[in-house]
């Protein structure tokens, strides 16, 4: 039950971590009473799940919790949900590696 916490906890974390990888994506913005293709900067890994919102700086995407549920940028759940399981499951496969190999070549 613990190492399920654990598991969970550091998914989060990395996750989270992970808003440090920056790029820029395509979005549609209303820009001058028309929609748009806008070049924005997005964070997030695999998948970019928070996306430089229209009432923030421009060029910035805020990587400080409160103003990720103030909601300054736009927060893609989905996409959050998808990096979520992805480190978890990179941690689980870390794991069971390591578990394997303490087995293998413990006497």
């Amino acid at each position: 039950m613990i190492k399920i916490l654990y598991f969970n906890c550091l998914a989060i974390i990395l996750t989270y971590m992970s808003l440090l990888y920056q790029k820029y994506i395509i979005v549609d913005r209303i820009v001058v009473d028309k929609l748009e293709k806008v070049e924005v900067i997005a964070g997030g890994f695999p998948l970019q799940f928070l996306i430089d919102g229209e009432t923030s700086p421009i060029g910035s995407i805020s990587i400080d919790p409160v103003f990720i549920l103030i909601g300054m940028d736009q927060f893609v759940f989905l996409n959050f949900f998808i990096d979520y399981l992805f480190w978890i499951s990179v941690l689980f496969t870390f794991y069971t590696i390591v578990k394997k190999y303490k087995t293998k070549y413990s006497s």
